[in-house]
């Protein structure tokens, strides 16, 4: 699976949003030309709104490690359980950022 950045997708419709707003002030409002440039803006305005109402999916953290490694008769064997989850949380915050972008 193959995943977007979000803040990355948002900032090229916003700029693709500027762009229209720009050039649509180059044009008087008789001209279809500044009709096409807004009809972009709000094209841009619409796609914004329909991306703010993605919401993270809620992963069950403790759920996936007991699954992962508790159940497996090798992992479970390898790993104790309280440092195995320290390790888990630490690197799915890790991850977490990363998708933010956040330094790390």
């Amino acid at each position: 699976m193959k995943l977007i950045d979000k803040d990355a997708l948002v900032a090229e419709i916003e700029r693709l949003a500027k762009v229209g707003r720009n050039n649509a002030s180059a044009f008087d409002e008789s001209r279809n030309e500044r009709a096409i440039w807004l009809q972009q803006v709000d094209v841009c305005n619409r796609i914004l709104s329909f991306i703010d109402t993605f919401e993270a999916k809620e992963v069950d953290l403790e759920k996936e490690y007991n699954d992962f490694v508790e159940e497996d008769p090798v992992y479970n064997k390898l790993v104790n359980g309280i440092v195995g989850k320290a390790i888990a949380k630490h690197f799915f915050e890790l991850g977490l950022k990363a998708q933010k972008g956040e330094e790390l």
